[in-house]
């Protein structure tokens, strides 16, 4: 039996990390319109690799400082309060960036992405990426906690 080291709080430690991992997103957005990859849908799928990381990182960190052994329920709850906090955020840039920033790359993109269609708008364009999102980290979210639900035979300080 492991006795719990400190009572973190599973809605801070998902916001912050929600909060961490829209940063990624942004910047890695931003550095795919730099090089001008956001024309390619297989570029926009890095964006479930840095939610994976994310939520895969938000676990380990809540582990280490509580106890290995997560339950299923509140290790959910963290995921998907990761993944709602981050896509709402990332969704209201994607938003304004599209809107006000660079509408013009809006009108570059219609039809060359599976979800633009001849009609893209900023608020398409975020509406996709929420549900795309959301969708992608509850997922993530079921799958990882089948591995971390078990809690490990070593302990947390071993990560």
């Amino acid at each position: 039996m492991h006795a719990a080291k400190t009572r973190v709080s599973l809605g801070r430690t998902g916001l912050l990390a929600g909060l961490l991992t829209t940063l990624f997103l942004i910047v890695y957005f931003l550095l795919m319109r730099m090089l001008g990859l956001t024309g390619y849908a297989s570029a926009w799928l890095f964006n479930l690799l840095i939610l994976f990381v994310g939520i895969n990182y938000c676990y380990r960190y809540y582990r280490k400082q509580t106890d290995p052994d997560m339950g299923y329920l509140p290790g959910m709850m963290l995921g998907a309060e990761l993944a709602v906090v981050s896509v709402v955020t990332y969704t209201a840039f994607i938003y304004l960036y599209f809107a006000f920033i660079d509408p013009a790359h809006l009108t570059a993109l219609n039809g060359n992405i599976l979800f633009m269609t001849e009609n893209g708008s900023p608020i398409r364009a975020a509406f996709v990426t929420f549900i795309e999102g959301l969708s992608s980290g509850i997922v993530i979210s079921f799958i990882m906690m089948q591995y971390y639900k078990v809690g490990f035979k070593e302990s947390a300080k071993d990560f």
